[in-house]
């Protein structure tokens, strides 16, 4: 799955580079205060649902970071299951040791990491993949993104499509880190208080942001959905989580957050994000599920008990797919769940590996 063609290229690009001019959409949120509850969950905030499918890799897969001479190329040591947009790169997953990560949108000047230049490069549409494959801790993830490989994020051949992105990773243990790349520059926020992630600015200046807000009481949280604003106001609701009694506690309590942040689909579109809406509706490959600016979709990742949930905008329900129960032995094939944003409407329900092919 490392080659596609440009128009799927191009459709997919769309959904990092048209959040620049639009709503700067996306959140991530890690519930980690609570011993056996590491719960994180994460919204997809776009102009339709970037027909998303659900592939599940095993161990032994050849990858490579992109293209060109000096790229990385691994093979997949751990098994994962992971959100592809539109077939074209993974964005959200997590794989069998209880990693998790999340790449949402972002650019901040130069995005091509300007120290490593003697490491193989790893493009942006990779980063999961090769942090899903190759680790199964932060601080393993941590130090090879350090050490192994140059970051970038690089311009594909459209004029105004680049795959720009950050990434937020969480595992087991309750450890996080947000890595970014500002003016060449690639900064790692490596600790277990970095609970949320969004969009610009920088990390560093949201969290300059957030600690105007260590003493504020709810009416003073703000309500807007910027990405400053949604960062304050989750981060404010996961410091106000009580105790989850399960794991079904906390994984509802984990999705109340990033509810908070919820676009509401057909929210007004400013004439900036008019344009690009108009711009995805040339390159998605199911327009008719295109319903203007909103969540499409959530996921939550229970790292403690291996489950990885969905939940369209689409329907009242969600599914789900227990890790535990699927064979990454080498040698299996790469599946996937196809149209998964439309699980409902095809009566789909509950565990949905039997729907993998």
């Amino acid at each position: 799955m490392s080659k596609h063609p440009l128009t799927a290229v191009a459709a997919g690009a769309i959904l990092t580079v048209a959040l620049s001019a639009s709503a700067d959409a996306c959140t991530r949120a890690f519930v980690n205060m609570f011993p056996g509850y590491m719960v994180s969950a994460r919204n997809l905030d776009f102009f339709g649902p970037v027909d998303p499918s659900l592939v599940i890799t095993p161990r032994g897969v050849k990858r490579d970071g992109g293209d060109g001479d000096n790229v990385a190329h691994w093979t997949s040591r751990y098994g994962s299951v992971a959100i592809y947009a539109d077939n074209v790169f993974p964005m959200d997953g997590m794989n069998e040791k209880g990693l998790a990560g999340h790449t949402l949108f972002y650019m901040n000047g130069s995005q091509q990491q300007q120290d490593n230049q003697d490491k193989p490069v790893l493009e942006s549409r990779a980063w999961l993949s090769y942090i899903l494959d190759n680790y199964a801790t932060v601080d393993e993830a941590v130090k090879g993104i350090q050490h192994n490989v140059r970051l970038v994020a690089k311009k594909l051949p459209v004029d105004y499509a680049t795959d720009t992105k950050h990434i937020a990773i969480e595992d087991l243990s309750g450890d996080s880190a947000i890595i970014e790349i500002d003016n060449g520059q690639v900064h790692v926020y490596h600790d277990k208080s970095y609970r949320v992630m969004t969009n610009p600015p920088s990390y560093q200046k949201q969290l300059a942001n957030l600690a105007k807000y260590k003493n504020a009481d709810r009416s003073q949280i703000p309500g807007g959905l910027d990405a400053e604003q949604r960062l304050v106001r989750a981060s404010y609701n996961l410091k106000n989580l009580p105790q989850p009694d399960n794991k079904n506690q906390a994984q509802g309590f984990a999705l109340s957050v990033v509810n908070s942040v919820a676009y509401p689909v057909g929210i007004p579109a400013e004439p900036d994000e008019q344009k690009v809406s108009d711009m995805y509706q040339k390159y998605s490959k199911q327009p008719q599920y295109n319903k203007g600016i909103g969540t499409y979709w959530t996921t939550v990742a229970d790292l403690s008990h291996g489950e990885y949930h969905f939940k369209s905008t689409f329907a009242a329900s969600q599914v789900q797919v227990n890790l535990k129960a699927i064979n990454f032995s080498a040698g299996q094939p790469v599946t996937r769940i196809d149209d998964l944003n439309n699980y409902a409407q095809k009566g789909w329900q509950g565990d949905i590996l039997q729907y993998a092919h």
